[in-house]
């Protein structure tokens, strides 16, 4: 029993004086200041504009581009026949033009002439565009002969231009000489009677001619006028010198 108490004496005194265990260092309290640097840190820069920005910029630029171009490309070009192709081409394009702004159109021709039903579409057209409040300008460059003297009167008022070398002829939209007397002529004379008849009206009343005046004129010829003598005679409102 002694060696026992002996051991038990040995061993409490070391119990006694072994050094307490290490306490974990108590951090001290981070101000608001010292979060918001640390987190500055630790987040990515900004940046300076964001993607969606970038693209709303880009698409803004693209808007304003397409708008100048459209405002200095509202020309459109009557050249050569006019039938349902030409016909179709300018409309389409004169009323993509005024669907987009109300801007002035011009139409710039040069033609010898074409088809009457085509040529009178293109007339309409036009016409319906200045009741709309948009101003259209034509200008004869070359010639507006036939079908193209008609188109050329659908301009806004005093918008009808003449470049000084060019030259306009109006005439009888049909020739019916030699055509022979079955009813199926009959009826086709009747019809290109009443497209006649539209065509007078249209020049009368743009030119302020007499009616009277303006079937003597072209009763079977052809009648040519240059730019000056077009502007007296008042198929033109200006000579663009």
């Amino acid at each position: 029993m002694a060696d026992d108490d002996s051991t038990v004496s040995a061993v409490a005194p070391e119990l006694d004086t072994a050094a307490p265990a290490a306490q974990p260092p108590v951090s001290p309290p981070v101000s608001a200041e010292a979060e918001r640097a640390k987190f500055a840190q630790v987040a990515p820069p900004p940046r300076d504009l964001s993607d969606r920005l970038v693209l709303d910029l880009i698409d803004a630029v693209k808007g304003i581009l397409r708008k100048e171009t459209s405002d200095r490309l509202r020309d459109v070009y009557l050249i050569g026949d006019i039938e349902k192709d030409t016909a179709r081409s300018v409309i389409e394009r004169i009323r993509e033009m005024a669907n987009d702004n109300g801007r002035p159109i011009t139409l710039y021709i040069n033609s010898a002439g074409g088809n009457v039903t085509d040529g009178l579409a293109i007339h309409d057209a036009i016409r319906d565009l200045v009741r709309r409040g948009i101003e259209v300008s034509i200008v004869v460059q070359g010639m507006a002969y036939s079908m193209g003297s008609v188109v050329l009167q659908a301009a806004s008022q005093g918008r009808r231009v003449s470049l000084p070398h060019s030259w306009i002829m109006i005439h009888e939209p049909a020739k019916w000489a030699g055509w022979q007397s079955t009813s199926a002529a009959a009826q086709h004379l009747d019809r290109l009677k009443q497209m006649q008849a539209q065509i007078y009206e249209i020049l009368s009343k743009r030119s302020g001619r007499p009616l009277k005046q303006i079937i003597r004129d072209t009763k079977r010829t052809d009648f040519y006028l240059d730019a000056k003598k077009s502007l007296e005679y008042g198929l033109i409102d200006e000579i663009m010198e």
